[in-house]
């Protein structure tokens, strides 16, 4: 594949490339024929040499590749990087790497990938009024999806995968769960829960439930 770290493509190829396969990944019985595609465009993704625009289009690609659980195991690697696209990239991309965890926040074998990877400094910042409300709704669907589960299937930090966790202090589990972030994320979701935005409302509902 074309994309792969090592080939020389220009954005516009890498683009129209991506394009056709997030076009051909809306039909749900094309995915398992396309599970191949998905490393060379987590390479792309994560390489710290992928311009903007690669970057945005192979995780709009597998936004699309990620809509079922079908491939999911594959995304395990990635979840560090789109964390890290949270805390600082253009929106463009920071929205769209919400989407992909939006996606896998809904499959229990990988919450608990979600939980062990090193936590976005801003867990609790990104859950204000005046962020994006494209942004707030998903991070709060993430939260809700994870806390939910974690509630449902008893996930502990034991549950957390050894070969994908970060130094306990710094994981996602003890940014949600820790006592001294355990107020102050109920506080903010308190206030969305009051959100003008039916959406956000919603969402922010379904988070404070299970605390």
């Amino acid at each position: 594949m074309a994309t792969r770290v090592g080939f020389a493509s220009s954005d516009t190829v890498v683009k129209a490339l991506t394009q056709t396969i997030s076009n051909m990944a809306v039909n749900e019985e094309n995915q398992k024929q396309m599970k191949d595609c998905i490393p060379a465009l987590i390479d792309m993704t994560v390489s710290e040499g992928t311009t903007e625009i690669a970057q945005l289009s192979s995780l709009q690609a597998l936004t699309n590749l990620s809509v079922t659980s079908t491939n999911h195991g594959q995304y395990t690697r990635l979840i560090q990087k789109l964390y890290e696209y949270v805390d600082g990239a253009p929106d463009s991309v920071r929205l769209q790497a919400l989407r992909v965890l939006v996606n896998l926040s809904c499959n229990e074998d990988m919450v608990p990938h979600l939980l062990a990877a090193k936590a976005p400094q801003c867990v609790l910042s990104l859950l204000s009024p005046a962020e994006d409300e494209n942004c707030v709704l998903r991070w709060t669907t993430i939260l809700a999806n994870v806390i939910h589960m974690v509630k449902e299937k008893g996930f502990s930090a034991a549950s957390l995968p050894v070969d994908s966790k970060a130094p306990s202090p710094e994981t996602m589990y003890t940014a949600l769960y820790s006592l001294q972030n355990v107020t102050q994320l109920r506080s903010k979701v308190f206030v969305l829960c009051r959100s003008a935005n039916e959406d956000i409302k919603t969402q922010a509902s379904r988070l404070y439930s299970c605390f």
